[in-house]
């Protein structure tokens, strides 16, 4: 993977094709003069907030096949800087949140500078929350599973523990892990009402089907949804 860097802006590229939607510009929604990023990283110490900009860097490039590189903007938060929501309300650095959409301004299209003038931290759906957690399944009649386990805590259930069966409607649909993080801009113990760890989640495309802390229970939901 290869890194550049200019003024604040790193693009991280990598060999390999995105397929995206038959749109010709499959993300032509964003615009010139609306620097819009998904908080990566935030280091307080420091006061500097790490963006994914790769979706709006991307927003001239045709599709369907888009070459898989990222782009990430840091920016540092003075004193100076404004943080607000759309609805033009005061807030601050206690309000940034991993995950969070967030406009900067100005955008690197007019002033190339590492240290924005304001940041605005945009809503979003719940659906766009739970596709960006990677919770969702990628087409219609999949099924997504992620054991959802606690901070700080071994990653539990790893696909070498399972039998050859087991393994394979678990991954059918898709299967991954995620560390429960309550700085997340959606917190998935309370999205979800979890009452303990580690916990399966099962997603189709749109919405949770299936919550539950026992394995087997989750084997002979997804067999069956399989075999319909």
């Amino acid at each position: 993977m290869l890194s550049l860097k200019r003024s604040g802006i790193v693009l991280l590229l990598s060999v390999g094709l995105l397929i995206t939607s038959c749109s010709s510009k499959p993300y032509g929604h964003y615009r010139d003069n609306q620097m819009i990023g998904f908080i990566d990283g935030l280091d307080e110490q420091e006061k500097t907030v790490r963006f994914n900009i790769s979706e709006w860097a991307k927003r001239d490039e045709p599709g369907p096949a888009i070459e898989d590189w990222g782009a990430e903007y840091e920016a540092r938060v003075l004193e100076s800087t404004t943080i607000t929501n759309e609805a033009g309300e005061k807030l601050g650095w206690v309000d940034l949140r991993l995950g969070q959409k967030v406009q900067i301004n100005p955008p690197s299209t007019k002033v190339v500078t590492d240290t924005p003038d304001e940041l605005i931290i945009l809503s979003m759906p719940n659906e766009e929350l739970l596709m960006r957690a990677g919770l969702l399944a990628s087409r219609k009649g999949d099924l997504r599973t992620t054991v959802v386990y606690g901070k700080g805590e071994s990653q539990p259930y790893p696909l070498e523990a399972f039998k050859e069966e087991e393994a394979r409607i678990l991954m059918n649909g898709g299967y991954s892990w995620m560390e429960h993080d309550p700085a997340y801009v959606m917190d998935v113990q309370k999205a979800f009402r979890i009452d303990a760890f580690p916990v399966f989640l099962v997603f189709d495309t749109e919405t949770l089907v299936l919550k539950s802390e026992r394995l087997e229970e989750v084997l002979a939901f997804k067999k069956e949804r399989n075999e319909q």
